[in-house]
């Protein structure tokens, strides 16, 4: 009887402490889960927020960035191709690149830093002008609004679409976007309207705001109505480095037609891979877009 009641003892026990074991092992589950919630939830507008209200050192700014580029990176390396091969689309439809200011001598990268918002001497992008004297964002050729559009394929991870007049920070309403081919980053700022949003696969080609003069700097009348584009290159260890996109400007192809792009999943993308500059190699990818754009929607930029 004694045996009996010991062995029913032994059992309890080592019936309660499996239990208990496995109410640690779904709590440790339960609070992983939620961290990497946590850190998903910190995307890269959160972190350019946070650069700018001066929240983080440049340090940990830097971390941070390469723990949200990470895995975009590792989707995408295989889809990576010499700079030497970059064929881009225009970023203004319409346009080629002599609406880039200064003959493509706006371009100065000295003291870039992408996560010291007190560092502010340079100017690591080119500004592409429309003409328009009277301020109100219209091209005066045409009375019309000018459609900005992807230089590349890829994919959205930052957009500001409310800024408001008043609003300190310069790059006003902005896309930045993950290009597939180069494995950098594209920003565009100042735009009159955003048409895309965060984690949208977009292609070269497809419309994804307007021309405008959002942002402090832009708001002013001593500036001319312009894009601010900017590229930055991502090395091995995911550093930025701002990449003087002249010579690519003045070899993109012009788009004189563009649509707002659908939403995408990531199995109806697929990557363009510009292994010529013939533009009967220029073909639109994914759900309802096979048409050769070749023949109908592009020309040269020259």
């Amino acid at each position: 009887m004694y045996y009996i009641c010991l062995n029913k003892f032994t059992f309890i026990t080592v019936l309660n402490k499996l239990l208990l074991l496995s109410c640690l092992l779904l709590l440790t589950i339960s609070c992983q889960a939620q961290s990497e919630k946590n850190n998903s939830a910190y995307d890269f507008r959160d972190l350019l927020v946070d650069i700018r209200e001066e929240k983080l050192s440049p340090e940990m700014a830097g971390e941070k960035f390469k723990s949200i580029l990470k895995p975009l990176r590792q989707k995408y390396a295989d889809q990576m191709l010499d700079s030497s091969e970059v064929q881009l689309i225009f970023p203004l439809k319409s346009k080629n690149y002599r609406a880039v200011g200064g003959k493509g001598k706006g371009f100065y990268a000295r003291q870039f830093n992408l996560f010291d918002h007190s560092i502010s001497k340079s100017h690591p992008a080119h500004d592409i002008f429309i003409y328009d004297l009277n301020r109100d964002c219209k091209d005066d050729n045409d009375n019309q609004y000018v459609d900005v559009v992807a230089v590349n394929s890829g994919e959205v991870i930052a957009v500001e679409n409310n800024w408001q007049e008043g609003d300190a920070y310069k790059g006003g309403n902005y896309v930045w976007f993950y290009d597939y081919q180069t494995g950098g980053l594209w920003y565009y700022a100042h735009l009159r309207e955003v048409y895309v949003s965060m984690g949208q696969k977009i292609h070269a080609g497809d419309k994804i705001g307007e021309v405008g003069r959002t942002g402090f700097n832009a708001l002013t009348n001593r500036s001319d109505t312009h894009l601010h584009l900017m590229h930055l290159s991502l090395d091995t260890d995911l550093n930025p480095r701002p990449i003087n996109h002249y010579e690519w400007l003045k070899s993109a192809q012009t788009v004189y037609t563009a649509q707002i792009p659908e939403n995408r999943s990531v199995k109806d993308v697929e990557v363009f891979k510009l292994q010529s500059k013939s533009l009967n190699d220029i073909k639109l990818a994914g759900k309802n877009r096979s048409k050769d754009i070749a023949r109908k929607t592009l020309r040269t930029g020259k």
